[in-house]
């Protein structure tokens, strides 16, 4: 999966699935950090979210776009993006 932040109509940010550690900010251990929440992560101001378009896909090996339908808590942490720093839509392949 990747993810981009798109706001008039330039890239702002980019970001993968990516293995997390506390090490590195990211408060988890072990576990991935999906890239909904590193593009976010990666533009480090969540005021700069307002009027965004993220947009969200999964590529497979072949170079084959896929469903990049989010789970149950990026679906909560994108609705809290949109109502809360302004996140205008998420888009996903």
């Amino acid at each position: 999966h990747y993810a981009q932040l798109i706001k008039r109509n330039k890239v702002i940010a980019i970001a993968r699935n990516s293995i997390g550690s506390r090490s590195r900010g990211c408060g988890w251990s072990d576990h991935s950090i999906h890239a909904e929440r590193a593009v976010v992560k990666r533009l480090g101001d969540l005021s700069q979210l307002r009027g965004c378009v993220m947009v969200v896909v999964r590529i497979n090996r072949n170079d084959e776009l896929l469903s990049s339908k989010p789970c149950w808590d990026c679906e909560r942490f994108l609705f809290k993006c949109m109502n809360e720093y302004g996140l205008r839509k998420v888009i996903y392949s």
